[in-house]
């Protein structure tokens, strides 16, 4: 079993890097302050700033809120609110209604705890 470094999620200003609310493995960190993190088997170099490290793998899903303009043909336009569950272990999006305490993915099967304590 490979040794991991810990496991880094994107922040909000390079969410289009990494998907937004995922925990990916981190391969090395290098001594410019850089981490090489791995993203659908490739490795992505990223800014130490640009992410949040967690020692341990995740365990729970992370939900996101992203807010966007919907702009109509005519007339002006108008906020809109997406929220999804991330899983955390193949890193599918999945709907949600209400607060569940867990989710089980419909890609992989897995069901696990929902982390509300943290909202990305």
């Amino acid at each position: 079993m490979e040794r991991r470094l810990g496991w880094a999620r994107c922040l909000d200003n390079v969410a289009d890097v990494l998907r937004r609310g995922a925990w990916y493995p981190i391969l090395e960190e290098t001594p410019d302050g850089q981490v090489v993190v791995e993203c659908r088997q490739k490795p992505i170099r990223m800014s130490r700033v640009d992410v949040k490290i967690r020692a341990l793998a995740p365990d729970r899903w992370s939900v996101v809120v992203r807010t966007g303009v919907l702009r109509p043909t005519l007339g002006g336009g108008r906020d809109v609110v997406t929220t999804y569950a991330v899983c955390p272990h193949c890193h599918e999006r999945q709907d949600f209604t209400g607060r569940p305490a867990t989710l089980r993915c419909t890609r992989c099967g897995k069901e696990s705890p929902v982390d509300w304590s943290e909202i990305c």
